[in-house]
């Protein structure tokens, strides 16, 4: 794979390391992307394509891989981002197309537990809400003796919950990452990028990222209503009350950590510029917890979120 860096233009990637470019004259339609940051990384999201690739949904066509650069060279799917569209056209319209592709990946073979794709477990799960301790207690002048009870109650409710993870997790289905290609037909219109970071793990956890979006708060009057039927259109081993109690308390831990993470990023890159999205973070936060009605973590939440 040959290509004169001349010849190229960088695009916005986000908070990610990776970097994507474009072809200022020729080759319209594909880009190049470059994980040098990461081997595993590039590795990863070789091997997710390759699985994703299998399924009736639209990833990106990959074309050629340089394993000594970590260099990918794609399909470039545009710039119609869903945050872009998520307030100005039909919104449910682009919500189902994303909740059916998930249902398409969900009722496919599951994936192999393997070095690339780890299964999600309680570790992985305190170091996530470790984030939410590690920056946001500091900054508020929180005592470490409720950072340990934050830690004890969290342990105790996540070890008292039948967690079967076994499902595809995307990891990062957030609106950021979800393009419209209005040429192609039905949940095909949702193209699915970013997904390096996948796991095995709970089988609804890229539907709370997707409707409970900590950067966007759009109507979520239809949340409900997808939430019952993406649970109908898949292959659930528990009832519906408890898919609802873990979507819940999972999503919970997701804006938890999405708060500690806001301000890690905005003091690693010394601006505000996350911080913004603190707002809509805690109200959706403030939302799930409504909704999972456990109150050990309410009463926990009670104390240490700043009014």
């Amino acid at each position: 794979m040959k290509f004169n860096l001349d010849n190229l233009y960088q695009i916005e990637s986000g908070a990610s390391h990776k970097k994507i470019y474009r072809f200022k004259n020729q080759n319209k339609g594909k880009v190049v992307v470059d994980f040098s940051y990461n081997h595993e990384d590039y590795l990863a999201f070789l091997e997710v394509n390759n699985f994703l690739s299998s399924i009736n949904i639209s990833v990106p066509k990959i074309f050629d891989a340089d394993h000594t650069k970590n260099i990918i060279f794609m399909e470039d799917f545009g710039d119609i981002r869903y945050d872009k569209l998520i307030n100005s056209i039909y919104l449910k319209e682009i919500l189902i197309n994303a909740v059916n592709s998930l249902i398409e990946i969900q009722n496919t073979q599951k994936p192999i537990i393997n070095n690339i794709l780890k299964q999600y477990d309680f570790s992985a799960f305190k170091i996530e809400i470790a984030e939410f301790v590690d920056f946001y207690f500091p900054i508020n002048n929180i005592s470490n003796d409720i950072a340990h009870e934050f830690f004890n109650i969290w342990s105790q409710e996540f070890k008292n919950i039948n967690f079967k993870f076994d499902s595809f997790v995307h990891k990062d289905f957030e609106l950021i990452n979800l393009m419209y290609l209005p040429k192609r037909n039905d949940h095909l219109k949702c193209g699915i990028l970013d997904f390096q970071n996948a796991c095995i793990g709970f089988s609804g956890w890229d539907l709370f990222s997707l409707l409970e979006n900590p950067r966007i708060y759009f109507d979520d009057k239809y949340n409900d209503e997808l939430l019952k039927y993406f649970f109908s259109k898949t292959k659930q081993n528990i009832p519906f009350n408890e898919f609802f109690f873990q979507y819940y308390f999972l999503n919970t831990a997701r804006q938890t950590r999405i708060i500690g993470r806001w301000i890690n990023l905005d003091k690693k890159n010394k601006n505000n510029y996350y911080s913004n999205y603190l707002n809509v973070t805690l109200k959706r936060l403030k939302k799930s917890l409504f909704k999972l009605q456990n109150k050990k973590l309410s009463k926990l939440y009670d104390t240490i979120i700043v009014k």
